[in-house]
């Protein structure tokens, strides 16, 4: 039977321990709880006597014991026996065995051994969030200090594990005969091992001479002294680098410098590189975060390339800045950056150094920073972005300052006024967008072709350099312009089955500018000159679209086959646009282009808008007819694996469709071209395929053809305006055509598997390596901590970088076919083949690969192969393509813990070496 009772410290220390006491000793039975009450003897105390000091216990103190409890006044002590339990405030003491001495404040905790010999309740140890799991201890809790024997703890990520241990009352633990490790095994597969070890708790682990070794072995890495930092909030301090060697810029120090804890919210980190042959790099990286609101990243990168060539030696500079910024919080407006600006040549000379294979081979990068406010109470919400793109091989740069984007959401305002909701009045809507926009581009300049300029820029066909003698010219390419866009809409239900969806769209444009058109028969040419000042134009639609669906339904009484059921969905629509280059509209301009008697067209209709950021309302009258026929085909099985219904539905196609059209105002080439599509799943969707094609329905005439060296074909043709089936040719020429066949297989989760796509069980403890997370993915990040939320971000951020180790095997390819041919010129067909994947050998190691093959080149595209291996508390990584290009390889053995995350071994040999 359980015994269990609460001393109090008043109580304790009225005792009286300086009087005469009975000699008897008192032992407290299983069965009998103690209750009684100690009284001083019937001597009155002399008033002049100094009253008792205050006591050294501050707070209550429980106890308790599974078997019994012995208490032995005349020795103030207590034994407790069977699973006993001491609580003093922040203080627990478990153990089989327990003696506390009341005269010296000393506690002895012990376990006991079974007949086999194994232990048996050795004492645990917690004092605030650290836990000592020891052998034996004695503890006193007036001065908090302790002897321990064969100690385990845990300080932050790292095992401590001793021989002998002192614990001074700062809970600095001075251990004999340690072990310092961040495995969590009983045996750890490695460990720092030290005769003497010095822990200050919350700031680092100080040794002495020690030795690293891999269970009990020993390696030949001796160290007279070392200092591991534990600091539990972040803490400035020197970043040590990295070394190594290769072939290309020699032995190297990298990423060695200073990290500044400015505070909880935002963090700085300098650091260097440099070369045995001369180059050198300087890094920049800052972190900034506040709760609920927002967290970003700045980095900025600066490096000196010196090419070891004795004859002609290069030298190259490079820079790269980024800046991540995300929004917290659920309010009206948000702030998102992600920023990326760099010399073009810095991700190829850097490559080593950034190990991300896909930025050395993009040829293209971009930055937006977007600012966004829902305006409350209002249907408006509004957007401010600042965007930048660079092509790498073109140097064209395109910077957009900014793009203001107006809107208002869609608005019935008569729908509160209409008792019903079916009315066409009731479903009347309207909504409104404004986007203005400010492009620079350093690229070629986009003027009317066609005929002669004869105040041409004869840098038109140029691509500026970003430097200050070109800054004026680079700004006389901006354009700027606005644009309205208002469209109106109903919908009403005609005969019961179809329904009839009029619109009307109304789009205006604004420039700063327009175009003015002048010929100059003197030059035989064209002046066009720039007229500043505001200039407008407005434009309108109208069109109307008519649909139904079609059901069709057939039950089959016998077979496998219980039903097949049709969906059809056909559209017939009729769209309006008036011409716009009637010289009423007053957008567009006939202007003479030639004086030469022979050329009978020598007049050009000109937009005053040719080239602008929105373009110009279209010319050209269109009374356009449209059709489109779209089919969903799916039938219903037998299914022994349905123990509900007994059947599951197949889909033929989820899509299988057409559409054209007839503009009633052309006056030739009235029929569009068809186009088709049909999309469909197979296998459970393991196999998905899907096929485009466009129809041409008129007819070629080939003038003329020649044949070329390498037996390609260059024909002279016309269009005409005549149907192919007008000569028995079929439905048309086949334009375009695309297929696609997408596989994506991989093993079926087993019953007990329960995890989900976070990878958090349960639980709500993160379980690595379990879970993929898709960019982009919204997370429900309530109930997680905030390193466990950075977790998620960074698996977001990073998908690559994360193994399912839990996945078998997976295997994805994607084929895709493309055939283009206009007439009877020689088609052009486009073959592409992807296939990537990932075979776990063991539930610990996971091959990946990605691979492609190029028909055109008729060889493999650039091959990956990696293994990954999970070593407990190691991790092991190679990383390895075979061939191409970009032939290189990485190796790389580490502690996973960040506490020795330097513990480490790196291998490499990039594309560079190979070159050399």
């Amino acid at each position: 039977m359980k015994d269990s009772f609460i001393i109090l410290l008043v109580l304790i220390h009225a005792i009286g321990w300086s009087q005469d006491t009975d000699s008897l000793q008192i032992n407290v039975p299983d069965s009998l709880r103690l209750a009684t009450t100690f009284q001083s003897d019937s001597i009155q105390r002399d008033s002049t006597i100094s009253p008792q000091r205050r006591s050294d216990i501050e707070t209550t103190i429980n106890y308790d014991s599974k078997d019994s409890i012995r208490f032995n006044a005349q020795s103030q002590k207590v034994f407790m026996y069977g699973e006993s339990y001491i609580d003093y405030g922040d203080i627990t003491l478990e153990a089989e065995r327990t003696e506390v001495d009341w005269s010296t404040r000393i506690i002895h905790a012990s376990y006991i051994t079974d007949s086999t010999g194994s232990a048996i309740g050795k004492p645990v140890y917690t004092d605030g969030p650290d836990v000592y799991a020891t052998d034996d201890i004695i503890y006193n809790f007036r001065t908090r200090r302790a002897l321990i024997k064969g100690v385990v703890t845990q300080q932050d990520e790292a095992f401590m594990h001793g021989e002998d241990v002192k614990k001074n009352s700062r809970d600095e633990l001075f251990i004999k005969g340690a072990s310092y490790t961040t495995c969590d095994l009983a045996e750890p597969h490695f460990e720092i091992k030290s005769n003497k070890l010095k822990v200050i708790p919350g700031n680092k682990v100080v040794s002495g001479p020690f030795n690293l070794r891999f269970r009990d072995l020993p390696t030949p890495l001796f160290f007279a002294f070392g200092m591991f930092p534990q600091p539990k909030k972040k803490a400035s301090g020197i970043v040590f680098p990295s070394y190594g060697e290769e072939n290309r810029r020699g032995f190297f120090l990298r990423e060695g410098g200073y990290y500044f804890a400015i505070n909880d919210y935002i963090d700085a980190r300098i650091t260097g590189d440099i070369y045995s042959k001369g180059g050198n790099a300087l890094n920049f990286t800052s972190n900034y975060y506040k709760r609920y609101a927002y967290r970003g990243t700045l980095n900025f990168s600066y490096t000196k390339t010196v090419t070891d060539n004795v004859e002609n030696p290069l030298e190259t500079n490079d820079y790269w800045a980024r800046w991540n910024h995300s929004p917290q919080s659920k309010g009206n407006s948000s702030i998102s950056a992600s920023v990326s600006a760099g010399t073009s040549t810095y991700n190829s000379n850097n490559n080593l150094i950034n190990q991300d294979f896909s930025r050395s081979i993009n040829s293209q990068f971009a930055s937006n920073i977007s600012y966004r406010n829902s305006l409350p109470r209002t249907p408006f919400n509004m957007s401010l972005n600042l965007r930048h793109s660079q092509n790498l091989q073109t140097r064209i740069v395109n910077l957009t300052l900014p793009d203001f984007t107006l809107n208002m959401n869609r608005i019935y305002p008569f729908k509160k006024l209409i008792k019903s909701s079916k009315s066409p009045l009731a479903k009347l809507n309207f909504s409104h967008n404004f986007v203005s926009r400010n492009e620079i581009n350093n690229g070629p300049i986009n003027e009317p072709s066609g005929f002669t300029i004869a105040n041409s820029n004869p840098l038109a066909d140029s691509t500026l350099a970003f430097k200050s003698e070109n800054f004026d010219a680079i700004l006389e390419r901006s354009k700027i312009g606005g644009q309205h866009t208002i469209p109106v809409s109903t919908s009403l239900t005609v005969l019961k089955y179809f329904t009839l969806n009029p619109s009307f769209n109304y789009r205006e444009l604004w420039y700063t500018k327009e175009l003015d058109y002048t010929f100059i028969p003197e030059e035989n040419a064209v002046r066009v000159d720039t007229v500043d000042g505001f200039s407008r134009a407005g434009s309108w639609t109208s069109s109307a679209s008519l649909n139904t669906r079609v059901y069709g339904y057939v039950a089959f009484n016998k077979g496998k086959v219980q039903a097949i059921r049709h969906v059809m969905t056909p559209s017939v629509s009729f769209s309006y646009s008036p011409d716009f280059s009637d010289p009423k509209y007053g957008v567009y301009k006939e202007v003479q282009i030639d004086t030469t008697s022979t050329n009978e067209n020598n007049t050009r209709v000109l937009s005053k808008y040719q080239g602008f950021i929105f373009g110009s309302p279209p010319g050209g009258e269109s009374k356009t007819l449209g059709f489109s026929l779209s089919n969903n085909l799916e039938m219903k099985v037998v299914s022994r694996k349905d123990t509900i219904t007994g059947s599951k539905k197949i889909k033929i196609f989820d899509n299988l469709g057409m559409s054209t059209g007839y503009n009633l105002a052309a006056d030739s080439f009235k029929l569009s071209n068809i186009n088709f599509n049909a999309r469909t799943s197979l296998f459970e969707n393991k196999v998905s395929v899907n096929f485009t094609g466009t129809l041409d329905p008129y007819e070629y005439l080939l003038i003329s053809e020649r044949f070329n060296p390498d037996g390609s074909r260059n024909v002279t043709q016309r269009r005409r305006d005549r149907y192919t089936w007008n000569n028995g040719n079929g439905l048309g020429n086949l334009s375009n055509m695309n297929i696609s066949v997408g596989i994506n297989l991989r093993p079926k989760k087993k019953k007990d598997q329960t995890r989900d796509q976070t990878g958090y069980g349960e639980t709500g403890a993160f379980q690595q390596g379990t879970g993929v997370i898709p960019p982009g993915e919204n997370i429900n990040y309530e109930g997680y901590t905030d390193e466990e939320q950075e977790e998620i971000r960074r698996i977001q951020d990073n998908p690559n970088e994360y193994i399912d180790f839990n996945v078998p095997w997976t295997l994805r390819m994607q084929y895709s076919i493309n055939r283009t041919q206009t007439g009877f010129a020689d088609p052009n067909v486009r073959q592409s083949f992807q296939f990537s994947g990932s075979l776990g050998l063991t539930d610990k190691t996971q091959i990946t690969f990605n691979s492609g093959y190029d028909f055109e080149a008729k060889d493999f595209t650039t091959t990956r192969i990696g293994i990954n291996r999970d070593l407990h508390c190691w991790s092991m990584s190679f990383d390895w393509v075979p061939f191409g290009r970009f032939q290189s390889y990485f190796f790389s053995i580490q502690v996973k813990s960040s506490v020795l995350k330097d513990l480490k071994w790196d291998k490499r040999r990039s594309f560079f070496d190979f070159f050399n």
